[in-house]
């Protein structure tokens, strides 16, 4: 007869690492707050195109706090898609000069 099971395992379960999806260069824009209690405060950044799974969204967001500093309303940014859960986010990775066509 083996002997009864002590509740939960020792040892958890490891974490996955993050995936990269896709990388790309894209001029990021800054969207801030109008009105409030905190006028001018940023909220967001956002860029053209990026998401494949919501072809009705023309604009995809990354989170003020994936995003380095930097001065001004826009600027040139090197993302990354990055697989998390619950879904995947986007990242900025590092600042970069605008390619030439831009």
């Amino acid at each position: 007869m083996p002997p009864p099971r002590v509740g939960q395992r020792a040892t958890a379960h490891a974490p996955k690492p993050e995936r990269i999806i896709s990388r790309m260069t894209v001029k990021l824009r800054r969207v801030r707050q109008y009105g409030g209690a905190e006028p001018g405060r940023t909220l967001m950044f956002t860029f053209e195109g990026g998401t494949r799974r919501a072809e009705r969204s023309l604009n995809s967001f990354i989170d003020k706090d994936r995003v380095p500093e930097f001065e001004g309303e826009e600027a040139w940014f090197e993302v990354e898609e990055v697989s998390g859960k619950p879904w995947a986010f986007w990242r900025a990775v590092r600042r970069v000069e605008p390619p030439g066509d831009a």
